[in-house]
Order: C-alpha cells, then sequence, then structure tokens
C-alpha cells in the first residue's frame, strides 16, 4: 500500500459555522485520476461542481473530517493559539488515514514549523509520517485541492443547517455585509437563545467520519482552557458574558461581534 494524502481546511476565516479539516488518502498511482477529474482549489468551483466531485473523490479514496465548533475556535483564539488547533485537526486526520506522505496546505508563515508541529501531534503509531508543508497548496497540489472540496461541501452542509433555521445571512464571513446585518439583527432583537443555540447538524452523511475536535479525548488544551474561569470573570453578572452563550454557531473573538455586542 502506497498511500498519499492532501489536507485542508474550510472556515477558518468565517465569523458564522465551524473549522472543519478534511484529509483524503488514496494510491500513489490514482493521483492522475483526479487531475483527469478537473478536482481544484474549492475556492475555484461552483457549488454544484464541488458536490460532483466531492463524490467523485470519495469513490477514489479514503476521507476524514475533523470539526471544531465556533466555541472552541474562539477558545484557541483567545490563547492566539490557532494554529495550534489547527495543527491538531490536522494531526487527527492524518493519525487516521494513516499515509506514507502527506500534503498540508499551510497556515503557518513557515510552512517547516507547521509540518514538525503536526509530526509532534500524530499517534505515536504513525510518527515515521512523511509532511510536506505549502503555501497555496490547495492551488498547487491536486491531492490538497481534493481535500478542500471534502472540507468545504461538508462545512456548506453544516452551515446550511444554520441558514434553513434562521433565512440567509450570506457568506457567513465578516467581510460580507449580510452576514454583518444578520448578526447584528440576532442580537438586537434577542430572537435567538438557550436551546435554539443548539444546531443539529444531521444532514451531514455518516460515512464522512465526522469528528467534533472537543470529543478527541487527548486535546486538553481546550478542555482546561473551557473549564478555567477567572475570579474576575467569575464575579461578573454581566448579561453579556451570558449572551455570549447563546449563540453557538457565532464566534465571538471576532472584532465585528465584539462591535456589535457593544453597540445594544
Amino acid at each position: 500500500m502506497n498511500k498519499v494524502a492532501g489536507v485542508d481546511e474550510a472556515g477558518r476565516g468565517a465569523v458564522i459555522g465551524p473549522l472543519v479539516v478534511a484529509a483524503v488518502s488514496i494510491e500513489a498511482d490514482s493521483i492522475e485520476r483526479l487531475t483527469e477529474l478537473g478536482v481544484k482549489d474549492s475556492k475555484l468551483l461552483d457549488r454544484r461542481s464541488r458536490i460532483m466531485l466531492y463524490n467523485r473523490i470519495l469513490e477514489l479514496g479514503s476521507s476524514a473530517v475533523c470539526i471544531a465548533e465556533p466555541r472552541v475556535i474562539d477558545g484557541y483564539v483567545r490563547k492566539h493559539a490557532l494554529n495550534l488547533l489547527e495543527a491538531r485537526m490536522f494531526a487527527d486526520v492524518l493519525s487516521r488515514l494513516r499515509p506514507l506522505l502527506a500534503y498540508v496546505d499551510a497556515c503557518d508563515t513557515k510552512p517547516e514549523r507547521f509540518s514538525a508541529m503536526i509530526a509532534r501531534m500524530l499517534d505515536k503509531d504513525v510518527s515515521m509520517m512523511m509532511i510536506s508543508s505549502a503555501h497555496k497548496a490547495d492551488r498547487d497540489n491536486v491531492l490538497v485541492a481534493a481535500a478542500s472540496i471534502i472540507a468545504k461541501v461538508t462545512r456548506d452542509s453544516m452551515v446550511d443547517d444554520v441558514k434553513r433555521r434562521y433565512g440567509d445571512f450570506g457568506s457567513g464571513y465578516p467581510s460580507d455585509i449580510r452576514t454583518r446585518r444578520f448578526i447584528r439583527y440576532l442580537f438586537a432583537n434577542g430572537i435567538v437563545g438557550g436551546d435554539d443555540a443548539n444546531v443539529s447538524y444531521s444532514s451531514i452523511d455518516e460515512h464522512n467520519n465526522l469528528i467534533s475536535i472537543t470529543d478527541v479525548s487527548h486535546i486538553k488544551y481546550v478542555n482546561e482552557f473551557n473549564n478555567t474561569k477567572s475570579s474576575s470573570s467569575s464575579n461578573n453578572n454581566d448579561s453579556r458574558d451570558h449572551t455570549s452563550h447563546r449563540f453557538s454557531f457565532i464566534r465571538y473573538s471576532w472584532k465585528p461581534v465584539r462591535s456589535l455586542l457593544a453597540s445594544i
């Protein structure tokens, strides 16, 4: 078995929805088949083409997906450790697929440092895996492009669940004026709260091998952070602190959200 994998993420810069990391692993002699299918960076494809290729990619090889919900992302961002979260998610999917060689899209300014981070977090029995990180790998490497499609389609399905409940809020990125208006409307009108924020992602197919990063027992950083309360926060009964737990699909670490909160 001469398996090679590609890994990429979707949703790192979004203000609504999760961060999704996907890996695709196939036999080395099947890589050319991906090119023949027209696999390319998901950002260069329309939605219909991504869905079509998504199914073809799953027919060719194996995939693994790891998901971090917004509250988890916020925990890492507040500790200035978003790259650490992403490396842990990359290591999780690669440990499950166990390729001999993995190509990954580097989020770190130094690709070799990102490779080393991932390598340290791999399961011990796959520690000999070779990892090659590069910027723009989703554009330049067809395996990483395949992973970008799996990640994008998976995340889109999850975001669609939110849209079915609350309406079309655009792309979910803070640069989108529709997204900003949607968030302002939610907070200003208090139309979502409590159990309403516990969005179900049942529309995701089981064969995607989805796993929430919060359910991975070896990821101590998130659990320790979420269980830690400073004396100042424990004594603060400000209603806005309570409000911040009401919208599970929104990232609060984004400055646009904090500025909206401040204006309410």
